[in-house]
């Protein structure tokens, strides 16, 4: 029989997550991975650009696993430094943020001690993720009123009030919501309609929600679009409604939910900024695409097998 190969992980850690406790995390995992057989260092990040250079040296000292220990913005950053690199380790994640969409889509649940003894039992798979504007995300891309409000919340509001901030903040944008003019090219197939949101996703789940994109897989090499007209809060709620539930998909009018593999996006006369990932991203127009499998991550065992 040949040697067992020790699995060598870096821990990619903002202390500043998890109201402040990401360093304590990181300990904490670092402990239970090791008892597993892994060879684990942790970094921490002081300052931004840490993010990319502990990225880096993940990739150039060839760990075996790259394990994120933050919010959705540390991921977005770690798979953006990834697309430059051209040894990809597998990448896992400990989610300490504010929404931790990322983490939710891929069906890691918290507490954190659970979230490490999913990695721990987890399987290795090939995800797509999307691309826009060259820059790429692994969960979400949207645009409205409501999602603009994402990178307006301060730090404050998120230590203190934790995701109810984002609510807090998307019920006051309600009240001032605006519809916009959406020209949309995909695959080919052109058309034109008035929206007050547009939510494109790389997986079924969105925001937590498990069937958001109830046809949608993270590796069957397409992106799901979801345009909501403008149309009253009523309305809204009913369409929420169709999508919290796994058996009927939206029913609304007012909503339409198609599948591509590339985009083009403009919308007319008014300068707008998308989401990306709970960040703010690019300026219109987009252009967007899938790419098909692009990061292998740690998938709990559950999810990969559904």
């Amino acid at each position: 029989m040949g040697a067992i190969k020790i699995i060598k992980a870096v821990l990619l850690t903002n202390p500043s997550s998890g109201k402040k406790s990401g360093e304590a995390y990181a300990l904490y995992a670092q402990e239970k991975f090791q008892e597993a057989g892994w060879q684990c260092e942790i970094r921490l990040t002081q300052k931004e650009s840490d993010i990319a250079d502990f990225t880096r040296y993940a990739s150039e000292t060839e760990a075996d696993r790259l394990i994120i220990i933050g919010g959705d913005g540390t991921v977005s950053k770690v798979l953006n430094t990834l697309n430059q690199m051209a040894n990809l380790p597998v990448i896992g994640i400990i989610p300490t943020g504010t929404v931790n969409n990322v983490a939710k889509g891929m069906g890691l649940q918290l507490p954190v001690e659970n979230v490490v003894d999913q990695l721990i039992q987890s399987k290795i798979k090939a995800c797509d993720v999307g691309e826009v504007n060259g820059r790429l995300f692994l969960s979400s891309l949207s645009s409205g009123t409501v999602p603009a409000t994402v990178w307006t919340v301060s730090d404050e509001m998120k230590e203190k009030y934790g995701s109810l901030a984002y609510f807090m903040e998307g019920l006051r944008a309600l009240k001032d919501e605006e519809p916009y003019t959406v020209r949309v090219d995909l695959d080919g197939q052109s058309f034109t309609r008035q929206v007050s949101l547009m939510l494109i996703g790389v997986s079924h789940s969105i925001s937590g929600i498990p069937h958001f994109f109830e046809k949608a897989h993270m590796d069957d090499g397409r992106l799901y679009m979801l345009l909501i007209d403008q149309t009253s809060i009523r309305e809204k709620l009913h369409i929420l409604s169709d999508l919290l539930r796994d058996d009927i998909g939206v029913q609304s009018s007012h909503a339409v939910i198609k599948s591509f593999e590339q985009a083009h996006i403009v919308i007319e006369n008014k300068p707008m900024y998308a989401a990306m990932d709970g960040e703010k991203g690019p300026a219109f127009p987009l252009e967007v695409n899938v790419r098909p499998g692009f990061v292998r991550a740690l998938i709990p065992v559950k999810r990969e097998e559904s």
